[in-house]
């Protein structure tokens, strides 16, 4: 009892710790890779090398990382967990081979200087209190069997500060093996730093037009396994799909169009309490709009005035010209029906331009914490403010700069131009019911604002209007009207021979979707949907196939259009990629051809290519003016014998001709050491993930996934 006693006093350090430890242990690592447990079998999720991954601690993880980020769907957690799993057994490998371990004594100082751990064991003095953090462990340790959850979710934590300072073993010994020399630092220099001049004749590329190339389907093979790393793909399905939504009928428009129209008027109701028929008032005579609206609408918009511009477009011209009393409707907005009456009408500006002194006090809304000034001084202090302003308008932006609490006192109170209605009520109303220059005091919810009236639009027709909204949901004769014309569709579109010219005749236009992954669950334009997504990839499924599906709002049809296996490209697939590639190049052996002569001016003439003369130009910034960057033939211009002409140079943007005029070597210096940390800081740049890459690809991983998910 004593132990559990000193658990709960700690009680709040013990849920932070664990909920660390939990985070920290999914995204870093629980799960030991086993010994083999079996082929084929859905008990093991991955085999790395020797090592088996099971399903059951690999599906903990993914229920660990949901339960610490809810927005996280099922498949962004498995593939979130799977990457990291991976990760952890390639690195595991490595750590076993090289002997790394992290002993008793360190992984005390790991947690001694956790800085989590200094925050939650640091006393009232503010110094760290080891002593009550070793308590602390001893008294969890001890309640193994008592309280197993704070036990476990302890030893969590303490695995992950295990695991990470193996792997900065790892990295820091991986580090150490990057040493740059004098000579490299050197190379860097020059490189930076050496220039080039040269005269080139350049024929661009788009020169040739696309019909003197032809690229075939087996130029596209030939390039794919000349370049096979390049054109890797993983397993995908292409789809296209109709959403068909389940919305209201006509008829469900029309019930709820001709229920408002039976509140406009007065009607005869039968009063349970006196047990007599008593005329009860319309919309039309009510003397109590708002309580009206309260009872009948789904949504209630309080009363306001409406200029033109804010009203339905396509009802605008005639509830603008509504009296005070009028009631039109119903009418269709979107899903909604509307039953509007006009309370009032008058003329205002729609828009105003004002500046105010923001007098707050404490307790007002937003005040500032160094506030301290009561109601009662706030109100004197606006009052004198006021009299000042009054005598001398312009030192208002002054006054405003030195005195105001608001947001705008460095502009001198200036609040631009703002809308009717976009200002607290009794602002509003100072501002749209005065002149230009009129300066008076008002108390909001924020304070006492001394309100200066700049500019005022002229003033034009608005309506005050409330309305009876009514939602209009499909009714179950709709929704199974719905259901059977989709079961239809569905069958026929099985029958039809053009998926898209089927559904576009019946007035909806199918969506493609190309690539989708096995372990995806997102569908552009669907959202989470993941039982299409394993609907495509069944072991039966054949391009062609078609399915229905049921969605929370309506059903999509879908068609399986595309089937793609892990390796490579195919030439189809492929073909936006390569052709461009092989376009360039066939373009590059029809403009050498024509590359001849004895000096430029000859080649010029002969290619119709284009003079001119680059200075200046490095190999860290290989651009030619009007052409852009052009690294090859900047090299080779550096190489070139001075004078000589080189052969014809397949860059970015053109073929290329050079005639190296000079080399400009930088001047050597007597510490290349700056280069060398340069080229240190550059090669360890991301060298975590370049490494875990590497192990990645250098063991053989077999992916089980599918068996699972």
């Amino acid at each position: 009892m004593a132990i559990l006693g000193q658990i709960q006093r700690r009680s709040g350090v013990l849920i932070g710790i664990i909920a660390l430890a939990l985070f920290a242990f999914v995204i870093q690592g629980l799960i030991k890779n086993s010994s083999k447990i079996g082929t084929g079998n859905s008990s093991v999720i991955a085999e790395v090398g020797d090592k088996s991954i099971p399903t059951r601690e690999f599906q903990q993880r993914v229920a660990l990382l949901q339960k610490q980020n809810p927005r996280l769907s099922n498949m962004q957690a498995m593939k979130a967990v799977w990457d990291q799993v991976i990760k952890e057994a390639v690195l595991n490998n490595q750590y076993e081979k090289l002997g790394i371990k992290v002993g008793k004594d360190r992984l005390r100082e790991l947690i001694v200087n956790n800085p989590s751990i200094k925050q939650a064991f640091t006393n009232q003095q503010g110094i760290f209190d080891e002593n009550a953090l070793l308590d602390y462990i001893e008294n969890i340790e001890k309640s193994q069997k008592s309280n197993p959850d704070a036990y476990l979710g302890w030893k969590r934590f303490e695995n992950n500060l295990i695991e990470a300072e193996k792997e900065k073993i790892y990295m820091d010994l991986v580090k150490a093996s990057i040493n740059p020399t004098l000579k490299e630092g050197e190379w860097l220099y020059h490189f930076e730093n050496d220039a080039v001049d040269f005269r080139y004749a350049a024929v661009p590329y788009n020169t040739v037009p696309d019909s003197l190339v032809n690229v075939s389907k087996s130029d596209i093979e030939a390039y794919i396994k000349s370049h096979p790393d390049q054109y890797k793909m993983e397993e995908s399905r292409d789809m296209e799909y109709v959403f068909i939504p389940i919305k209201p009928s006509t008829d469900d428009f029309k019930t709820i169009e001709n229920d408002l129209k039976n509140l406009i008027k007065d009607r005869e109701v039968f009063d349970k309490a006196t047990k007599q028929t008593i005329v009860k008032k319309g919309f039309k005579n009510t003397d109590k709009p708002e309580d009206f609206v309260a009872e009948h609408s789904d949504v209630n918009v309080p009363a306001r005035f409406y200029f033109k511009n804010e009203l339905p477009k396509e009802f605008a011209d005639t509830l603008i010209q509504m009296n005070a009393g009028d009631v039109f409707g119903p009418y269709k907005v979107g899903e909604q029906v509307y039953l509007s009456k006009v309370l009032e009408t008058k003329k205002i500006p729609d828009s105003a331009k004002a500046s105010h002194i923001l007098i707050a006090y404490k307790g007002a809304l937003r005040a500032n914490p160094d506030v301290n000034r009561t109601e009662e001084q706030a109100k004197k202090m606006a009052d004198s403010l006021l009299k000042v302003v009054k005598r001398n308008p312009a030192k208002f932006a002054d006054i405003a700069k030195k005195y105001s609490d608001g947001p705008t006192k460095t502009k001198g109170g200036d609040l631009g131009w703002f809308t009717y209605g976009r200002m607290v009520p009794e602002f509003n109303d100072f501002v749209f019911n005065g002149k230009k220059g009129k300066i008076g005091v008002v108390k909001t919810n924020f304070g006492y604002h001394v309100i200066k009236i700049n500019e005022l639009t002229a003033p034009e027709k608005a309506v005050k209007m409330i309305s009876i909204i009514k939602n209009v949901e499909p009714t179950e004769k709709t929704e199974n009207k719905i259901f059977g014309d989709v079961s239809k569709m569905t069958s026929e579109a099985m029958q039809a021979d053009d998926f898209d010219k089927f559904f576009k005749e019946k007035g909806y236009t199918p969506k493609p979707v190309r690539k989708i992954g096995r372990f995806e669950d997102n569908i552009p334009g669907l959202g989470i949907n993941r039982p299409v997504i394993k609907w495509l990839y069944e072991k039966d499924r054949k391009i062609g196939d078609i399915n229905k599906f049921d969605l929370n709002k309506g059903y999509v049809i879908v068609k399986l259009t595309g089937k793609h296996n892990k390796g490579l490209m195919s030439p189809e697939e492929a073909s936006a990629l390569i052709k461009p590639i092989l376009i360039k190049e066939k373009k590059a052996e029809i403009i050498k051809k024509k590359m001849t002569g004895g000096t430029l001016e000859e080649i010029a003439k002969n290619a119709k290519a284009k003079l001119g003369t680059a200075t200046g130009v490095t190999l860290k910034n290989p651009i030619i003016p009007g052409f852009g960057r052009e690294p090859k033939v900047v090299a080779i211009a550096f190489v070139l014998e001075p004078k000589t002409i080189s052969s014809p140079i397949d860059g970015n943007r053109a073929v290329y001709v050079v005639q190296t005029l000079k080399v400009i070597k930088a001047e050597d210096i007597k510490n290349y050491i700056p280069y060398v940390e340069q080229l240190k800081k550059q090669r360890e740049a991301g060298i975590n993930n370049k490494v875990t890459k590497a192990l990645k690809k250098a063991n053989e991983i077999e992916d089980k996934r599918n068996l699972i998910y």
